[in-house]
């Protein structure tokens, strides 16, 4: 390799550092990246992804089965083939989570995640322009524009991105015939297979937008390419059908066990449309521009992808009229609008508001498998159109100075926020579960223990991960869907998240200990809720320790708390 791509991804990397890794590195073994906590629950996914690195390391190092799981949502467990987790990079990651722990191989996966993204992105921009600097420009429009900055905020199974660019440079060598077609479909399925042990969200919408792009290929390109463009999407075919292989056990788990979350349509969970020009708290315009527009948007800081902004919008418009006939900008800026016309979902809105216009998606988003798609994140493929672009015209030379200038608005229009929030989390581990000697006192090995604030509201999976899994959680957060078997339960988790404690919610939480097979609560201190209200019924003196109240339900195989006992 040359000098040219090392440097590129030495700055790439010391640019994520810089700019997200301030909060975060010193000291990676408590402070995880990401949004801070709140009441809105961003910043939460985090405890998921740490836990399915210490879940995968475990499994690995124990032999124990990495799909379905026991230690969270007991006793019925979890089938982790429909979680969102990060199975794949987990299991890469053992050696750096056993020494180092979970957080700090969540730290060091999540910024290296822009820095690879821009890398390859490069990479990409550079066989298309043939200039390095155009190239490192398109590389930082990708791998550091608002789909990767809000995707940083708690998601980072899909801020791991670096294979979609990966995937098309494998195609544009092969079409050129640097690479012959066994290397080909050996790369390109060992891509796809790691795609889909990363995120099968977006390898199941970078197949269906590689579908679209080797159509609208023979589309706009007329009858002379396209025998070579059918021999080449035959090859990815069989590459396809390679990672399908290499997904096998995946695919087993999840077509053979329960799906915890049949019940979820994501269809309507579209991007606003005000939100291409409107920037939001990832981003440093945000504070400058009105805070209440961003209020107003869909969905949650995480999901505003689409700030593309004014001066990138007239940069693409630029390209487009300056090459109008080429075959190349007609298929990146088709591409783009598709990326963008899906992305809004089934339904149009516009400042938080429906604009009552059934959209493409309303029908796609209705097929198998589709349905769990969220459509707001197909944005990040008009992002490495809007890099491939961007690097395309930057690489002409008539009228350079003026070109980097507008380059250079277009990147600090795109500058991620650096006062207005904090790119990381500490992570408080209780004293109790610091020590273990100190927890087997409290928590007897393998007990079933009721952790609260329940699921998304606490941090749950962070204390059975501090605790090393000594004990299995009566529920847990893994997704926005509970298993079958919990959701009777819906009122008392509303409760046992902090909120209202409704005569229904008092009723059911015996049963739901007994269901459950509880034989500890554990209240983290200050907490908000109504807890006394919820749980003094239970008749059982809470004993302040190690900055939580420990509830001991049972000291027997078959006790409960008197007024759960029928």
């Amino acid at each position: 390799m040359s000098r040219g791509p090392l440097l590129a991804l030495l700055a790439y990397s010391c640019l994520s550092l810089a700019l997200f890794g301030r909060d975060v590195l010193g000291d990676l073994r408590h402070v995880v990246e990401g949004f801070g906590q709140s009441p809105a629950y961003f910043g939460r996914d985090q405890s998921i992804f740490v836990w399915s690195l210490a879940h995968g390391a475990r499994a690995l190092t124990h032999g124990s089965d990495p799909f379905l799981t026991h230690d969270v949502f007991a006793p019925s467990g979890y089938n982790l083939a429909w979680a969102t987790n990060l199975l794949g990079p987990a299991l890469f990651a053992t050696p750096a989570t056993l020494l180092l722990g979970a957080i700090t191989s969540y730290d060091l996966l999540a910024l290296a995640a822009p820095a690879t993204a821009a890398w390859t992105a490069f990479l990409l921009c550079r066989r298309l322009s043939g200039r390095s600097a155009a190239a490192f420009a398109g590389g930082l429009l990708f791998g550091f524009g608002t789909y990767e900055s809000a995707e940083m905020v708690n998601h980072l199974n899909l801020a791991l991105v670096a294979l979609l660019p990966l995937a098309a440079l494998l195609v544009l060598r092969r079409r050129d015939g640097e690479i012959s077609r066994r290397i080909f479909i050996i790369a390109l399925g060992l891509v796809l297979a790691l795609q889909f042990w990363t995120s099968t969200e977006v390898f199941a919408s970078m197949v269906m937008f590689g579908v679209f792009a080797f159509l609208l290929g023979a589309l706009l390109a007329g009858r002379g390419p396209a025998p070579e463009l059918a021999r080449i999407a035959a090859e990815t075919f069989g590459a396809l059908m390679l990672a399908l292989v290499l997904a096998a056990p995946y695919l087993y788990f999840a077509a053979r066990y329960s799906n915890p979350v049949s019940s979820v349509s994501a269809r309507d969970a579209g991007v606003d449309l005000a939100n291409f020009v409107t920037p939001t708290g990832v981003t440093w315009l945000h504070p400058l521009t009105s805070a209440g527009a961003a209020m107003k948007l869909r969905g949650n800081v995480s999901e505003q992808v689409a700030y593309l902004g004014l001066p990138l919008l007239l940069l693409i418009a630029a390209f487009a009229v300056e090459f109008r006939r080429s075959l190349l900008a007609r298929c990146l800026i088709v591409f783009m609008l598709l990326a963008a016309l899906l992305s809004l979902g089934g339904v149009a809105y516009a400042d938080g508001s429906s604009l009552g216009v059934s959209l493409p998606w309303a029908l796609l988003g209705r097929l198998p498998l589709l349905r769990f798609a969220t459509p707001g994140r197909f944005l990040v493929y008009a992002w490495l159109a809007a890099a491939l672009a961007s690097s395309y015209w930057l690489a002409r030379d008539s009228r350079a100075a003026l070109r980097w200038g507008a380059f250079v608005i277009v990147a600090l229009s795109l500058v991620p926020n650096l006062t207005g929030v904090r790119w990381g989390t500490r992570v408080e581990t209780p004293a109790l579960l610091a020590d273990r000697s100190v927890a087997a006192r409290f928590i007897p090995p393998g007990a079933t223990v009721l952790a609260l604030p329940f699921g998304i509201a606490g941090e749950s999976m962070y204390w059975q991960v501090e605790d090393g899994f000594r004990f299995r959680l009566a529920g847990g957060y893994l997704s926005i869907s509970l298993p079958a078997d919990y959701r009777p339960y819906i009122h008392l988790i509303t409760a046992l998240e902090g909120g209202h404690v409704s005569a229904t919610a008092r009723r059911e939480l015996c049963g739901f200990i007994r269901f459950t097979g509880t034989r500890v609560i554990l209240l983290a201190d200050n907490a908000p809720g109504h807890w006394g209200e919820l749980l003094d019924p239970l008749g059982v003196t809470a004993r302040r320790v190690g900055g939580l109240y420990s509830y001991e339900l049972a000291s027997g195989a078959n006790r409960r708390p008197a007024a759960c006992v029928r």
